[in-house]
C-alpha cells in the first residue's frame, strides 16, 4: 500500500485555530517564506501587500518618532499576525514591522486575504479576537514607554520575547535592546547587568538566557499582567501548559 504524504503541521496558532475548511481554502495561497535577521517588512505609511502567519522568529511593531528613533509597541510571534490593519479596511500602516528573531512564515496576499474575509464569519472571529488583544498590547506598550522605569521595562520586554521564543535562551545583542527600548547601549546594559547580579537572567555575547522567570514577572511592570490577562480572554490554552511558555491560541468559540 503506498504512503500517503500528510501535510506538514500547521506552526501558527492562528492558521492552526481556523475551521478545515476555511484553511483549505487559503493553502493554495499561503507561500512560506524565510524572516532574516533585522529586515523590514512593512515600513510606515507603504501600502501593505502581504498578511504574514510567522511559524517561528519574532516580529517587533516600532513606531518612528520625529527623531527617526524607533520605540517599540508591540511583538508578534506565531501566536499571531502581521497585517491586522488590513482586516479593518486599510491599505497602509503607521507602522514600521522589523524581524526581531530570524524564523519563517506564511505570507498571503492582501487580496486573498480579503476575499476570505468577505467569504466566512469564522475567519472574522478568530481575527477579531487576536485584534483586540494586540490592539490591548500595543496601547499598554504606549503607556509603559513613559510611565515606568527602565529596568521594569526592560523585565517586561524579556518576558514578551521568552513568551514567543523557542526556549529559554535566544540571541539578543545589547545594540539592539537598547534600539526597542528607546535608550542607549550603556543604560540598557547597566540594566541588563543587575537583572543578571539578581540571578534572573544570564547574558553573555549576545545571548539571554532566562534563569528565574517568576522572580522576572515581579520585576516586571503591571503592563505585562494586563496584556497577559488579555490575551487569555481571548485564547485558549494549548494542552493545559502554561500560556506564557506556549503562546496564546485564538478559540473559534
Amino acid at each position: 500500500m503506498p504512503n500517503e504524504s500528510r501535510p506538514p503541521p500547521i506552526q501558527n496558532q492562528l492558521l492552526a485555530a481556523l475551521p478545515g475548511n476555511v484553511y483549505k481554502r487559503l493553502m493554495p495561497h499561503l507561500e512560506s517564506v524565510p524572516l532574516p535577521f533585522m529586515e523590514i517588512l512593512y515600513e510606515s505609511g507603504e501600502v501593505i501587500k502581504h498578511v504574514y502567519f510567522p511559524n517561528e522568529g519574532l516580529i517587533s511593531l516600532l513606531v518612528v518618532m520625529g527623531d527617526k528613533t524607533p520605540r517599540e509597541v508591540g511583538l508578534i510571534g506565531n501566536e499571531g499576525m502581521l497585517g491586522t490593519t488590513v482586516a479593518l479596511g486599510m491599505n497602509a500602516t503607521p507602522i514600521r514591522a522589523l524581524i526581531q528573531m530570524p524564523g519563517s512564515a506564511m505570507r498571503l496576499k492582501t487580496q486573498a486575504f480579503r476575499g476570505e474575509l468577505k467569504r466566512d464569519g469564522a475567519f472574522q472571529n478568530v481575527l477579531q479576537r487576536y485584534s483586540h488583544a494586540l490592539f490591548t498590547l500595543v496601547s499598554q506598550s504606549a503607556a509603559c514607554i513613559s510611565s515606568h522605569a527602565l529596568d521594569k521595562r526592560l523585565s517586561r520586554w524579556l518576558l514578551m520575547t521568552h513568551d514567543r521564543a523557542p526556549g529559554d535562551v535566544f540571541e539578543m545583542k545589547h545594540e539592539f535592546m537598547a534600539m526597542m527600548l528607546g535608550v542607549t547601549r550603556s543604560v540598557v546594559t547597566r540594566a541588563a547587568g543587575s537583572l543578571q547580579q539578581e540571578k534572573m537572567i544570564s547574558y553573555t555575547r549576545g545571548q539571554v538566557i532566562i534563569l528565574d522567570r517568576r522572580r522576572l514577572e515581579t520585576t516586571a511592570c503591571e503592563c505585562y499582567a494586563v496584556v497577559k490577562a488579555e490575551y487569555s480572554r481571548s485564547a485558549n490554552p494549548l494542552g493545559g501548559c502554561e500560556m506564557e511558555r506556549c503562546g496564546p491560541v485564538i478559540s473559534t468559540a
